[in-house]
């Protein structure tokens, strides 16, 4: 029996990604297309943990909420017609509208860094609801029933929708997803000249901040086709395979399920190991977030430390600092990994979020207090433009040596006892 990671325990790992993307396919949060590919996982955790030692739990999330058009856009829309319309609409004070101008251009950045930096749920009330679940796992060393410590692997089983222009337009992604953000402050700035020219009484001023053609061409337009037309392939369980982002991370978690469970000796005494596949964490770390509130007492009690993976598809291992639009990480757990890649001898660096927004599963676990971090094996930009959220994102850009390292990491962190 082996007992160091080797390359079989690797493909092992591409073997359950291969036929999840086989046998279920792509698996948007909330679709039952997710609870398949959850049920598989689990599945495969009950081979070697027993079936008494693995759990589902189900939650309840909103997961057209987040890249759901209507909202922002709408926003957007409503700021511009009250901007241009100030003065022309028989009846209506220009207060009024200018006003109502700025109320609804705040309104579109507002919702961006609640939702999409900060991962609140703030308008997901108003859209429909679905279930989801996390799979949970649990190991310790034969005979240690008094489980002192807590140490969490981790990874999510659902797949992202389509992200249109980065499928068509590749590097021009970038530029569009710019231009929105220049068009948010644009419609911003300029209402808020236009509240002000009222305030002072200068008519000039007003012209100034009330929209015209230049501004419509460009940023405003093409900022409401960028929103509009996101993402694509939002119906059943959509259209991304989802194979490194993020089937990877949780074959990995079952890879190092099984090699523990065939050598229980390198688990650390009083030590629970619990593997966790979390459901909807495109939606902004849904799954892990339900987690956190309903285990919190325990895991603040067992001190319990996570290691998180992400899209593990470049042999160069990126420790991620902070989450969420912020929240660090710990530092004495990302201290802990970093030793653990020097002991391993894999290629390792500290890195801050791939994207401003969104976050990972840690980031749930870090913003409560508790011991978290993620590693993101990613080459971004060009495995970005290559397949992340789109169709390419199949079994076949996965290699072995990505897997094998971020295992050969996991395992000396586990040997050390997180620390």
């Amino acid at each position: 029996m082996a007992t160091e990671i080797t390359t079989q325990d690797a493909q092992y790992a591409w073997d359950i990604v291969r036929k999840i993307c086989t046998e279920v396919g792509p698996g948007l949060p909330g679709s039952p297309q997710e609870q398949e590919r959850a049920e598989m996982i689990r599945k495969e955790l009950e081979s070697h943990l027993g079936a008494e030692n693995v759990s589902v739990e189900e939650f309840t999330l909103a997961p057209d909420a987040v890249y759901s058009p209507v909202p922002g856009v709408l926003s957007m829309l409503l700021a511009i017609m009250l901007n241009v319309s100030i003065g022309r609409i028989t009846g209506i004070s220009p207060w009024v509208t200018s006003i109502a101008a700025v109320v609804f251009s705040i309104f579109t950045p507002l919702l961006f860094y609640l939702e999409f930096i900060l991962c609140l749920e703030f308008i997901d009330p108003l859209f429909p609801k679905r279930q989801s679940i996390n799979v949970i796992g649990r190991l310790h060393k034969p005979g240690n029933t008094d489980v002192k410590h807590l140490l969490m692997l981790s990874g999510h089983h659902d797949s992202a929708w389509e992200f249109t222009w980065l499928r068509f337009l590749g590097y021009g992604f970038y530029l569009l997803a710019a231009t929105y953000t220049i068009g948010m402050v644009t419609i911003l700035v300029m209402s808020l000249i236009q509240l002000m020219g009222l305030l002072i009484g200068n008519d000039a001023v007003v012209r100034a901040g009330t929209l015209g053609w230049v501004l419509l061409v460009y940023p405003i337009i093409p900022s409401i086709i960028f929103a509009l037309f996101l993402t694509r392939g939002r119906k059943g369980g959509g259209i991304v395979p989802g194979a490194v982002n993020n089937l990877s991370a949780c074959a990995v978690t079952v890879a190092m399920c099984r090699f523990l469970v065939e050598n229980p000796a390198v688990i650390p005494d009083d030590t629970e190991i619990r593997f966790i596949t979390f459901g909807s964490e495109e939606p902004f770390v849904r799954g892990s977030r339900r987690y956190v509130k309903r285990h919190l007492d325990e895991l603040k009690r067992l001190d319990a430390r996570l290691l998180n993976f992400e899209m593990i598809a470049y042999p160069m291992i990126s420790i991620i600092t902070s989450d969420m639009g912020g929240v660090k990480h710990s530092a004495e757990m990302i201290k802990s990994v970093v030793s653990a890649a020097e002991r391993s001898g894999v290629p390792h660096r500290l890195s801050r979020p791939l994207t401003p927004g969104g976050g990972t599963d840690s980031g749930p676990f870090s913003q409560a207090g508790l011991k978290a971090v993620t590693l993101i094996p990613f080459n971004s930009p060009k495995q970005t433009i290559a397949f992340y959220h789109q169709k390419w994102d199949t079994p076949e850009v996965l290699t072995i040596e990505p897997l094998l390292n971020v295992l050969k990491l996991t395992f000396e962190w586990i040997c050390n006892g997180g620390e």
